[in-house]
């Protein structure tokens, strides 16, 4: 009886001490566990952030590799941008087109132009179709919601073209009262027409020369224009003149790029500065100007 009874403590003492240490397994098994899934939840973390910043670093470093800046504009706003025949072949000129040539320099690739109706622009942009734009666009809040831009590197007056006849009667916003105004499609003056004439009916088209020519057959009374522009189509048709009226800056015109751009961004603000700095801005405006005006 006593040998069994030993036994049996003998054979209990065993099974607690391997249950014990089947726990003790457990939770440590459990507490490894828990630290591998943390330790590669935080590896995946680290890896999705590093793969973000990396995207973002990169769009700068795409367009070095592909070997090519393909820059978006609207080629029929003398002087920012404008067709003109130079040695016999059909070129786009303009002080836009200096300033993304001078972006392409500085990174040290191509620039390709796409010519395209103003209100595309940013679609195009936003779907990946062109790395910039360049083409007298004003940075409104608007537009800030889909794109990021540059620094402003030009301020244009907005102001009034009519015909030569009509300058000395509609000279006032009121005169335009019951009128008919042409602006171009998507752009700050279309913004204008409905704000500050609002008793006067907006007409938008896409091209600046289809306004011109609305205008000049009677279909609309005038055109809500940038100066600079206003100037060069009234320097080259007797028949048109700016009015004088003075509807303000407006933000001036700025680059725009896809959101989110970093690097690229920061290079074209360093390019526009240097142009600001050194004054070659002052000048390409200058040569844009007088190009236009012998177009």
């Amino acid at each position: 009886m006593m040998k069994s009874k030993w036994g049996l403590i003998i054979t209990l003492t065993v099974v607690m001490l391997f249950t014990l240490a089947g726990c003790g397994k457990a939770e440590a098994n459990t507490e490894t566990t828990v630290e591998t899934t943390l330790a590669t939840q935080t590896t995946e973390t680290v890896a999705t952030e590093t793969m973000a910043t990396e995207a973002v670093a990169s769009k700068l470093q795409k367009i070095k590799d592909k070997g090519t800046l393909v820059l978006g504009t609207s080629a029929d706003y003398p002087p920012f941008e404008f067709h003109l025949e130079v040695d016999g072949k059909d070129t786009i000129v303009g002080f836009d087109i200096d300033i993304a040539q001078k972006i392409a320099d500085s990174i040290g690739v191509k620039l390709e132009i796409l010519d395209m109706k103003f209100d595309g622009l940013l679609p195009a942009l936003t779907a990946g179709k062109i790395d910039l734009i360049v083409s007298g666009m004003t940075p409104t809040d608007e537009r800030k919601q889909s794109v990021d831009f540059s620094i402003v590197y030009y301020e244009a007056r907005q102001t009034m073209l009519v015909l030569s006849k009509d300058a000395a009667d509609l000279n006032t916003i009121e005169a335009f009262d019951g009128k008919t105004l042409g602006v171009q499609k998507a752009t700050i003056q279309e913004e204008l027409a409905k704000t500050v004439f609002t008793n006067s009916k907006a007409k938008a088209i896409d091209k600046i020369p289809n306004l011109i020519l609305e205008l000049k057959t009677g279909k609309v009374d005038g055109l809500i224009i940038a100066e600079p522009v206003g100037k060069q189509y009234a320097n080259a048709n007797d028949d048109l003149a700016l009015n004088g009226i003075d509807l303000g800056s407006e933000g001036g015109s700025a680059v725009a790029v896809q959101k989110d751009s970093g690097d690229f961004l920061d290079a074209i603000n360093a390019a526009i500065q240097d142009m600001l700095d050194s004054g070659e801005m002052d000048q390409v405006i200058s040569d844009a100007m007088l190009l236009s005006e012998g177009e």
